[in-house]
């Protein structure tokens, strides 16, 4: 009887909790970007027929992650703070004012970025020394030729994230979810008709990010024109979001670290192991970035309203329960995945230069990866609930802690277990973070703050 009751009030507190509007808005919104999701995995898997894995790819993924530590630093600050302030000036000022405001936003940003550009490539080679010190002195070049010609697309990307800030502002959810399907659908397009080149993949990479620039820009024509006055009156604003920006970017270049971090111990590693870690990578992350993000988009405003309500105790409650629910889903779903492995890796990749021993490599690879969902997904809660109280210095250090710790642990598994054991370090730490910023969540804070003073 006692068991039959216990099952019971479980049962209903599950009902109550898949029913809830959090829990139905998070589902529309993974609903919503998986297909651009699934659409950028069909371009991996064209990818990896045509290079399969060895130094081409290798060089290519390590340019992506050389080039875009320096904007993914700036932009993802940038994004955040511009998307508070457009709304503002826009509600209060009205569109002259937000299209002023975000064309010298923009133009401020393309100024940092290329500043940092050029420091960036006068310290290329030792930055690859470091980097890469575990590849040939043929494969280094190679990186720097393609980063080089990466810059287009340093700009472009840059250019779209800030795009996507200003439709997000808009409430443009629907534009802004499906557009980044315009870069799979050019790459798969170039590369099939163009074959193994890196030189076309580069290309197709870039074009499919400047097809971004325009679907994104053209609802935004009026922002890039020029207003005058409009420039004027958004002079204090621009200020306010460059120092802002200035001011989040430790947050952002301490997260940013972990790829480098990766890349830089998997260089030392045995030939094609960067490559056969980055088509691993590609289920996990997809399905990582498709949670988390249905997650932190539709938890953090309710977090926000109920706090603000003088509702802390439900709402710690909630986040209790919440974050069960989540981690109990995200161990399902790896598991599920894992089983499925190997047969998902030789249906999605095993053709053409990609051989069977490569596909054993990477769904080994690929289940040490998918073990990070139950913790990314209640460290996104968990944060969200942090974000939601203003303790964004707690945030800080959380990170400042785990990136440090993630990183020594993907060292010391990879010495043991070579790149099995470097993907594996991912997950356990991403556990480690989860239970981290829980702990953080459910300290209770002296009194709620802002961004601008507790940062």
């Amino acid at each position: 009887m006692f068991l039959r009751s216990l099952r019971g009030s479980a049962a209903s507190a599950l009902q109550r909790m898949v029913r809830h509007p959090v829990m139905r808005a998070a589902g529309g919104f993974a609903a919503l970007t998986s297909v651009v999701k699934a659409l950028a995995f069909v371009k991996e898997a064209v990818v990896a027929g045509a290079f399969g894995v060895g130094s081409s790819m290798d060089s290519y993924l390590m340019a992506l992650v050389v080039i875009g530590f320096p904007s993914g630093v700036l932009i993802n600050a940038a994004q955040t703070v511009l998307i508070r302030e457009y709304v503002q000036i826009l509600e209060a000022q009205g569109e002259r004012a937000a299209a002023g405001f975000l064309r010298s936003a923009m133009l401020a940003m393309l100024a940092v970025l290329t500043a940092v550009l050029i420091v960036w490539l006068v310290a290329l080679q030792a930055i690859l020394a470091v980097i890469g010190h575990g590849l040939a002195p043929g494969v280094r070049s190679l990186v720097s030729a393609n980063v080089y010609q990466l810059v287009p697309y340093y700009y472009l990307n840059s250019i779209n994230l800030l795009g996507y800030g200003a439709l997000q502002s808009r409430k443009a959810f629907l534009r802004a979810g499906l557009i980044p399907a315009a870069t799979p659908l050019c790459v798969m397009a170039l590369v099939a008709a163009a074959g193994a080149d890196l030189r076309v993949l580069i290309s197709a990479l870039t074009a499919g990010t400047m097809v971004e620039t325009a679907l994104i820009f053209l609802p935004l024509k009026d922002s890039l024109r020029l207003f005058p006055r409009a420039a004027a009156r958004a002079r204090p604003a621009v200020r306010e979001f460059v120092l802002g920006t200035l001011f989040l970017a430790p947050g952002t270049l301490i997260s940013g670290l972990l790829p480098v971090i990766e890349q830089t111990i998997a260089s030392g590693l045995r030939h094609g192991t960067i490559s056969a870690l980055g088509y691993a990578a590609k289920l996990p992350a997809t399905l990582n970035s498709l949670l988390t993000g249905a997650v932190g988009v539709t938890v953090l405003p309710y977090f926000a309203r109920r706090l603000l309500s003088d509702d802390a105790e439900s709402c710690r409650r909630f986040f209790i329960r919440y974050v069960a629910l989540v981690t109990l889903s995200g161990a399902v779903i790896a598991l599920v995945a894992v089983l499925g492995s190997g047969p998902f890796v030789r249906l999605a990749f095993q053709r053409g230069q990609f051989s069977e021993q490569d596909a054993l490599l990477v769904a080994s690879l690929q289940r040490a990866y998918l073990w990070q969902l139950p913790g990314a997904l209640a460290g996104m809660a968990a944060l969200r609930f942090v974000a939601a109280q203003g303790r964004y210095r707690a945030m800080s250090l959380g990170n400042l802690l785990i990136v440090p710790l993630t990183g020594l642990l993907q060292w010391l598994l990879s010495v043991r277990w070579g790149g099995v054991g470097l993907a594996f370090g991912i997950s356990v730490g991403t556990a480690l973070s989860a239970v981290i910023f829980c702990v953080l969540a459910l300290r209770r804070p002296s009194a709620p703050s802002t961004w601008r003073t507790s940062q």
